[in-house]
């Protein structure tokens, strides 16, 4: 697991963060890293969830690490993006944060939604072309419910009769298999 130093944060952020997360199941959360973006607004990260910024001043939103799909980060751009988990059918919600650096920030995302992901498989519904099955839990809680979803590989279209019925059976027989 990634080691990261204490530093101190502004206390607009810290304050922002505790609000966003006093409701959620560990209570107030501590920040482990954070990154300033380039319009001023800061993006944060505890052990429990990633906290983005919001369009009211001041405010973050909250999202457990389970339930992000993916980041990535282009350096040409200087963008770092977000990829949240959605319902199947529906397109991922992006979020594009502007930064000159991810620097530790960068790191302890990548390490937080890597060990939030407890089964990934790929499962052949067409020729090569399949489904992959993804469980997820929130690595701070090793008691935490498992958030599945399931992800078509691209030229598959849940269009297709009877594709959406094949892949919830894959997603059924991973979960049989793990017994989550």
């Amino acid at each position: 697991m990634l080691k990261l130093r204490r530093t101190s944060w502004p206390r607009e952020l810290t304050e922002a963060v505790a609000i966003a997360s006093r409701h959620s199941p560990g209570g107030k959360e501590q920040i482990l890293a954070a990154v300033q973006l380039l319009d001023g607004n800061w993006v944060a990260g505890s052990r429990a969830a990633l906290y983005l910024p919001t369009a009211t001043e001041g405010a973050v939103r909250r999202v457990g690490w389970e339930k992000i799909e993916r980041a990535g980060w282009d350096s040409e751009e200087s963008i770092l993006r977000v990829y949240e988990t959605t319902a199947f059918g529906t397109p991922l919600r992006a979020t594009e944060l502007k930064v000159d650096d991810p620097g530790r920030f960068g790191q302890l995302l990548r390490e937080r939604i890597d060990a939030s992901v407890l089964v990934q498989r790929h499962v052949p519904l067409s020729g090569k072309k399949g489904v992959r099955v993804v469980g997820r839990r929130n690595p701070s809680d090793p008691d935490a419910p498992v958030s599945w979803n399931f992800v078509l590989d691209k030229g598959l279209e849940p269009t297709e009769p009877g594709l959406v019925d094949r892949a919830e059976a894959a997603l059924a027989a991973v979960r049989d298999e793990f017994g989550i």
